[in-house]
């Protein structure tokens, strides 16, 4: 199959794949169904770029998805399309690799120069910005047409879309402190986002010098939604969560289904992510309380 007909899609449940891909690959995320996954949740790489081989021949696949529409997904998907990470141009790879670190650390990439990561962080900004805008329903068809504007600009020497957000992000966050929705519990902070606007992850840390941030939200299908992260502004804080996934895995599981199991592993609809960040389940509300999440995490950081 030629690489331009691969479909392009986001998935959490194989019901959600497009009908038409019956062979595909996952990429930053592993979909269900995939023939081959390349996810560093699951590897340990630094971004997803890095899990990936250098050369890629997609013509034995229908399709590429991942799970979650973001900065260091669309660079993966552009990889696939080009023929592998080797086959883009030295300052594309560059700029895409500083990307999905902002996106990933919220911090410059560091192998990078400070050209470069500016570019990569413009280019995040840019796209977390896009996908911000796009309704739940409509974020796979909007992810295709991301990963193809981005592919075309590549191609034609164009530069890529940059767009600097920093400002603004820093002043609604702020709003979360006016507006009571910043608790710090010991070492643990934790931000209410239900019903707040899309904000940047590292304009909500440099609120706080707390190691380590549970974010909750409305999950869609109502409930919480959970996202707990490393402050990449604290020097001490912690290199690896597992310990806290681990816990809140075992915790989820002990309400029973949908939960499969009570590792943080893909197909058990637990929760998952990898060292620095992590989230509740995708596909259904998570059953445990945001004072439950502190608790646990701080106990199984050893501050409880």
């Amino acid at each position: 199959m030629e690489v331009h007909a691969l479909r392009i899609f986001v998935a959490t449940r194989r019901e959600a794949v497009p009908a038409e891909c019956a062979r595909f690959l996952s990429v930053d995320g592993s979909v269900p169904g995939a023939v081959t996954a390349w996810d560093h949740h699951v590897t340990g790489e630094r971004i997803n770029l890095d899990a990936m081989p250098d050369l890629v021949d997609a013509s034995a696949y229908d399709g590429v998805g991942t799970t979650l529409a973001d900065a260091d997904a669309v660079a993966s998907v552009v990889a696939v399309l080009r023929g592998g990470k080797a086959r883009l141009p030295p300052a594309v790879r560059a700029t895409l690799e500083c990307a999905s670190h902002w996106c990933d650390h919220l911090a410059p990439h560091p192998a990078h120069d400070a050209a470069s990561n500016r570019l990569g962080r413009g280019l995040n900004d840019a796209l977390g910005a896009r996908f911000a805008a796009v309704p739940r329903e409509r974020i796979s068809a909007a992810f295709e047409a991301v990963c193809r504007a981005l592919e075309a600009d590549i191609v034609a020497g164009r530069p890529l879309p940059f767009e600097d957000h920093e400002a603004e992000q820093h002043a609604l966050a702020a709003r979360l402190v006016a507006q009571g929705r910043l608790r710090l519990i010991g070492r643990v902070a934790l931000v209410d986002l239900v019903g707040f606007p899309g904000v940047d992850p590292a304009a909500c840390y440099a609120l706080h010098e707390c190691p380590v941030a549970v974010a909750v939200d409305s999950h869609p299908v109502g409930g919480w939604k959970y996202t707990v992260g490393v402050n990449p502004r604290v020097a001490d804080a912690p290199r690896d969560l597992g310990p806290a996934l681990r816990a809140l895995a075992r915790a989820e599981h002990a309400h029973g289904s949908p939960a499969r199991g009570p590792e943080p592993l893909p197909g058990q609809e637990n929760w998952g992510g990898r060292a620095t960040v992590f989230g509740s389940p995708w596909n259904y509300a998570s059953r445990l309380e945001p004072e439950e999440v502190v608790a646990t995490v701080a106990r199984a950081m050893g501050w409880g």
